[in-house]
């Protein structure tokens, strides 16, 4: 199975060839894993180096101490990953900062309020499409002028969600 890895600002493309063997960005690693001493905590060989891994969950993500660092870490299947960049694509403005829906879906949750500033990438809502939560993020910086649809509001391809002026 084949799962892409965002590590801070850098993408890895990770493909599970067997219970010892991974393929990191072409690169094939022999692994073995086991859980530590608490349910966070495991202990990682990686290529005959070992180390001590500890992870919380951090909002959607994972953060990961190894080493005396510290990662902010999300790992998709590769086809979550798709529908994510799609959802992200496509929800672009069409015209004076309308976002639109990417796809069919329900929207679950609004993450901002009319005359809230954002940020261009900021999250706007999360429509669940085909049992995955997909967040919508704003193409543009500036104010949201309107939220369009609500919670549990079922939401067609093309429909205007939010304008952000």
């Amino acid at each position: 199975m084949k799962y892409i890895a965002a590590v801070d600002d850098r993408s890895f493309e990770i493909i599970l060839l067997d219970e010892r063997h991974l393929r990191v960005n072409g690169e094939v690693l022999e692994f073995d894993v086991r859980r530590g001493s608490g349910p966070e905590h495991f202990s990682l060989i990686l290529d005959g180096r070992s180390y001590q891994v500890w992870m919380e969950t951090v909002n959607q993500s994972r953060r990961v101490h190894l080493s005396g660092f510290d990662y902010d870490i999300r790992v998709e299947d590769e086809r979550t990953h798709r529908l994510r960049q799609l959802a992200a694509s496509k929800s672009t403005s069409q015209g004076a900062g309308q976002i639109v829906a990417p796809m069919p879906g329900l929207v679950v949750k609004t993450l901002v309020e009319p005359g809230q500033s954002v940020s261009k990438g900021d999250g706007i809502l999360i429509v669940e499409a085909m049992k995955m939560e997909n967040e919508i993020r704003s193409p543009l910086s500036g104010t949201v002028k309107e939220i369009r649809v609500s919670s549990r509001q079922a939401v067609e391809k093309g429909e205007i969600l939010a304008i952000i002026a």
